[in-house]
């Protein structure tokens, strides 16, 4: 893998880290500390996920504009410099600081998002850039299952506030490895020297690349794209609840306590880091499209089996840590056409754009999960049945994707 790719890794494995020592514990705070309930912790998820999710797209355009490296240099010192805001909050407990907070701060990253999936898109091609998704994910996961283990202890001995303070620490010294060691890619090289020559012909500056209006336009005629990114949608809602109802369920339904969520938690890293490299190697040569099913049925295949030991009390620290592993493989299944698909399906040019629609509506489809995560929970104590009702969406969004797959070009769906 190429050098940049390596040290890109690295920094986002650091800023992983970080993040996981008090955002899977995020909800459980809300909920036991400043005594927020169920739907009330979806509403207000929703709505800071409202402000940023704008800012997805946005972002991927800034990014054919400006450059992949400025973008994500801009992200991560934002997220580090709000992570510091966030622990001041917590300390005083102001949920409407951290609520603010928040929403400033993850509008920045969110802008920021695309243009790490370019700049990797920059560097690699065909198989290559699926192994190098791969890898970035790896990484991404090694740095979760580190912090997410040592937050469920950090969070138990010291307190929320304490966490969020140490990792905020840690996302500061990622945004230092970035700043140091990361060059442009080819992309951002190619947009200086595009620059450098207006700049030196005579006359009114030509253009770089397209206009707002013309990218805008080429996206919405793409209906492939646009379909591929619905169904993507509607397999959110289902994979989504692994973000928020899924710890608040087996919290508060199967009993499992903090120490232990984590423990399960960072499993589900360790099954990335040690998992998906051999699976995308297995998945080389298949369908982008069915990776995406076979990785929802998974998925759905998880959360029932979860439902039901809540329902029939089936050993429900053992059905979690299953629940867990199944549901990762799942992940690592889905996370190879979602990461690589869109620079795939992307004209030359709009690869930042593209990136930025499909993170966009990846948000919106978290977003939709812990809306409907949090109204399930709230009308109904059946175990089983909020989870039969949760993975409703994943059939819609199956049969998207089988159409999809007749319409995408062959070297486009080969991972």
């Amino acid at each position: 893998m190429d050098r940049q790719l390596r040290l890109l890794t690295l920094g986002v494995s650091i800023r992983a880290l970080g993040a996981a020592l008090y955002l899977p514990f995020f909800a459980l705070f809300m909920y036991t500390v400043l005594h927020v309930g169920y739907v009330e912790i979806g509403l207000l998820v929703v709505l800071v996920g409202l402000v940023q999710l704008p800012f997805g797209y946005a972002g991927g355009l800034v990014a054919d504009r400006i450059g992949r490296r400025p973008m994500i240099l801009l992200g991560i010192f934002a997220e580090a410099l709000t992570t510091f805001g966030l622990a001041y909050a917590f300390s005083v407990r102001s949920l409407l600081f951290a609520l603010v907070t928040i929403a400033v701060g993850g509008a920045v990253q969110t802008l920021a998002g695309a243009a790490y999936s370019a700049y990797i898109a920059d560097l690699s091609d065909g198989s290559q850039r699926t192994r190098a998704f791969t890898w970035y994910r790896i990484g991404f996961n090694a740095g979760f299952s580190g912090g997410v283990a040592l937050g469920g202890i950090l969070v138990t001995l010291a307190g929320f506030p304490t966490a969020v303070g140490v990792a905020a620490g840690v996302v500061t010294a990622a945004a230092f490895v970035l700043l140091i060691g990361l060059a442009p890619s080819p992309f951002d090289l190619e947009l200086r020297r595009g620059r450098r020559e207006a700049l030196a012909i005579p006359g009114p500056a030509a253009p770089v690349g397209r206009s707002l209006r013309e990218s805008f336009a080429v996206l919405r005629r793409d209906s492939v794209a646009l379909e591929v990114a619905l169904a993507f949608l509607l397999g959110t809602l289902v994979e989504g609840q692994w973000a928020v109802v899924f710890p608040l369920f087996v919290h508060n339904v199967l009993g499992i306590s903090f120490a232990l969520l984590g423990v399960g938690l960072a499993l589900n890293g360790l099954v990335v880091v040690f998992g998906q490299a051999p699976t995308t190697e297995a998945a080389i040569g298949w369908r982008h499209t069915t990776l995406a099913i076979v990785g929802m049925l998974l998925y759905v295949a998880a959360f029932v089996g979860l439902g039901a030991a809540g329902l029939w009390l089936l050993f429900p620290s053992i059905a979690f840590l299953v629940a867990v592993v199944v549901l990762t493989i799942g992940e690592n299944l889905v996370a190879i056409p979602q990461s690589t698909l869109p620079s795939n399906l992307a004209p030359a040019g709009e690869v930042g754009s593209y990136n930025g629609a499909f993170n966009t509506v990846g948000g919106a489809g978290f977003l939709g999960a812990t809306l409907l995560g949090g109204v399930v929970l709230a009308l109904t104590a059946d175990p089983l049945l909020i989870w039969l009702v949760l993975v409703v969406p994943a059939v819609p969004a199956a049969l998207l994707l089988r159409h999809a797959a007749s319409r995408i070009r062959g070297e486009a769906d080969r991972a």
